[in-house]
Parts: structure tokens; C-alpha cells; sequence
């Protein structure tokens, strides 16, 4: 049995569905595509910047051109309705508003367990694929089919797959956000190029205190250049990177920049939590 449970909801109906699933993305292939986010949640219950996952999703309905009827109160109280009804405090939450029936919302939640520390400590390795979302300001779930076939042509031991456009520049992940430490800045590409990510707002806000940000991507040429790099997400948080395709990533270990930058998100997490 899938450990992924379901709902449906529409006007004051909070539906479980009868769907057995082992992921998210299977849900959503599932249930419909549509604009979507994506959270966790912390002890007693708690979300951070949920306000901000939910102004991303009405941002995207715009973009494609989808209708989105409903208010981020009701969204929000279907999701705290589920996630009470689960009966666990440490989950991840999916949001989606279905481009066939825009008035409703299916909400998947699964148990959150947080990343293995030694990941923090060691650091991950990431692929390189040239690609680039279709709508790269919009959370849209079809961008999942793609990333199955992304994910299909990667070897053992690929913890997230970078993305790069033509021209040879690094975007994003493919659920993530990405920084290199170049020349003493910390570099990630604009926000009109990639998705706005809810950890990425953190990381922009408290990185000026600790280096220079400048929003424009690295070059697949800079990557022997760069010292240090890493990967936000609202499930992950900040996550080292020590080796990008083939090569190293600096030293090959976390440096002092990333241990800066993730206890300044650390700390900020923790005065932003708030009740769902």
C-alpha cells in the first residue's frame, strides 16, 4: 500500500480518494495535472512563508492563462482539514489546482522524514542536462513528465539534476534552486529565468550578510572556477554540492560559505514558523 494519502476538496466537501501511491508525482499523474506547490510542515504543525506558496500558485494561473477561483484562506484551511485528518505533525503537502475543475483542489500528503544529516555533512552530487522549463515563473505539474525522462538517463548515485539553456548557463534543478560561490559572490540566475522558489527568497534575503549576490547564472566554462556550491529547497533547505556531473566541486567538500548560509536560513526557518 502506498503511503501517499489523497483528498479532494470543493466548496465545504473534503474528499478521501481511493488512490494507493508511493510518490507525489505519482498522485498528481494520477488525479490531473495543474498549477501546484509543494511544502512541509514542522512540529506541532507548522509552515513557513505558506502565504508565499499560495501567491506563487495564483501567479502561475495567470501566467498560463488558467482560471483560479479560490482564496488562499480556503486553500489553506482544506490543507490544515487534511493534514488533521492524516494525524501526523512532520508531513509534506502538495497543492494542486486542477486545470480541469479549477474550483477544486487535490491535496497529497505524504510523511516527511528530513534528508539523512550525513548529506549536510558530505555533500550531494548533481547531474548537468541542457533544458529548461516551458514556463520557467510557472509551478506547472507538467513539467513532471519531463523530469521523468530526465531522471530516467541519470547514474547510480544522482542526488538532483542541474539544468542549462543553450547559451551553456546553469539555471535551476529540477525541484530545486541553484548558487555557485564565484570570485567571493554567491552567483544564481534571475528570477525571470527559473522558478521563484519559497527557499530561494530565504536564501536571497539572509545571503547579503555573509557575501555578495549577484542574480545572474554561472557558465558550464566557470564550473573549475567556482568554490563552493549548493542547492535550496522548502524539503531540503540548503544543500551542499560537491561535485556537478564529473567534476569536483572546490575541495570537494562543504565550505565555510555554505555552513554560513545554511545556519543564517536555519535560524530564519525558525522565527518564521507559524500554525497551518
Amino acid at each position: 500500500m502506498g503511503h501517499v494519502t489523497v483528498f479532494r476538496a470543493q466548496g465545504d466537501t473534503l474528499e478521501r480518494l481511493p488512490i494507493e501511491a508511493d510518490t507525489l508525482d505519482e498522485t498528481t499523474l494520477r488525479t490531473g495535472h495543474g498549477v501546484y506547490t509543494v511544502f512541509r510542515t514542522y512540529a506541532g504543525l507548522c509552515v513557513v512563508r505558506l502565504e508565499r506558496h499560495l501567491a506563487r500558485m495564483r501567479r502561475s494561473a495567470k501566467l498560463l492563462g488558467m482560471p483560479y477561483p479560490l482564496s488562499d484562506g480556503w486553500l489553506r484551511s482544506a490543507a490544515r482539514r487534511a493534514a488533521r485528518m492524516v494525524g501526523l505533525e512532520l508531513l509534506r503537502i502538495r497543492l494542486t489546482i486542477p486545470y480541469a475543475a479549477p474550483d477544486s483542489a487535490i491535496i497529497a500528503l505524504e510523511p516527511f522524514t528530513p534528508p539523512p544529516a550525513e548529506l549536510y555533512e558530505r555533500g550531494v552530487r548533481v547531474g548537468l542536462v541542457q533544458g529548461r522549463r516551458e514556463h520557467p515563473r510557472a509551478k506547472d505539474s507538467r513539467f513532471i513528465e519531463a523530469r521523468r525522462e530526465i531522471w530516467a538517463r541519470q547514474p547510480e548515485g544522482t542526488y538532483e539534476v542541474m539544468l542549462y539553456n543553450e547559451e551553456g548557463f546553469i539555471l535551476e534543478g529540477t525541484s530545486s534552486n541553484f548558487y555557485a560561490v564565484l570570485d567571493g559572490q554567491l552567483r544564481t540566475a534571475d528570477g525571470g529565468l527559473v522558478l521563484d522558489g519559497i527557499a530561494r527568497s530565504i536564501l536571497l534575503e539572509v545571503a547579503p550578510a555573509v557575501l555578495p549576490v549577484i542574480l545572474k547564472p554561472v557558465h558550464l566554462d566557470d564550473l573549475p572556477r567556482i568554490s563552493e556550491a549548493m542547492l535550496t529547497s522548502s524539503s531540503r533547505g540548503v544543500m551542499p554540492i560537491v561535485r556537478i556531473g564529473e567534476a569536483p566541486v572546490g575541495e570537494g567538500k562543504p565550505g565555510s560559505v555554505y555552513a554560513r548560509l545554511r545556519a543564517a536560513y536555519d535560524v530564519r526557518i525558525e522565527e518564521e514558523k507559524e500554525p497551518l
